[in-house]
């Protein structure tokens, strides 16, 4: 089953209803975003011993914004969702020794700036673009392009997360194209906030998707 990164989490209760529901990652957007979160904020909700993964997504940073960050929480990856530049990425890589996602979004180039990327990050999120917008649109892309970029990623030794317009109702048509990791953060809210029911919704689909490739 492809690993689940539930993003955009608000609000402790966002974060034990990801946690419970067994979600692999936990994303909090310390950028321009109706779903901003202080790193204050967050510091008080996460747990050190829960087996989610945190996931700071950042929209061209300073090094010293995501020093800060760190000092507060014990981030497991930096998600970089601008322009960040190859040379930036990796100066990071090197400064802070944490796995490193680069936001991409879909193209017809972007198979080749997965490559462009390849020695500096550790994974990559592909997403809708949308003009004036850095990624959360939850706006789907064209599905025929996931097996490219699953064989990309396989080639190049990285994860690759598939974002964009995600949800319980079409989970199950995302992953006949197989995935190896769906990003989501809209289409399991309920009146802005993370939905226990979706969430529970949306797993339980993917378990029974899951079920039903190994009796195939």
């Amino acid at each position: 089953m492809p690993y689940l990164k539930i993003c955009g989490i608000r609000t402790q209760e966002d974060y034990e209803n990801a946690r419970k529901a067994g979600a692999d990652f936990a994303g909090f957007i310390f950028a321009d975003s109706k779903r901003y979160v202080s790193p204050e904020e967050v510091c008080r909700w996460i747990t050190t011993d829960s087996k989610l993964k945190h996931v700071g997504v950042f929209v061209n940073p300073g090094i010293k914004e995501i020093e800060k960050t760190l000092q507060q929480i014990p981030l497991n990856v930096i998600q970089l969702h601008g322009s960040e530049s190859e040379r930036f990425v990796n100066e990071i890589r090197e400064i802070f020794g944490i796995d490193i996602w680069k936001a991409l979004t879909h193209s017809t180039k972007t198979l080749t700036h997965m490559e462009d990327y390849q020695s500096s990050v550790d994974g990559y999120i592909i997403d809708t673009k949308v003009k004036g917008k850095w990624g959360g649109t939850g706006i789907s892309f064209d599905w025929n392009a996931i097996p490219s970029y699953m064989e990309k990623a396989e080639k190049l030794q990285k994860s690759c997360f598939i974002a964009g317009g995600i949800n319980p109702v079409n989970i199950k048509k995302c992953l006949t194209y197989k995935p190896s990791g769906i990003d989501l953060s809209s289409g399991v809210e309920e009146n802005g906030r993370k939905s226990p029911r979706l969430i529970n919704d949306l797993i339980e689909r993917m378990n029974t998707n899951a079920d039903h490739l190994s009796r195939s």
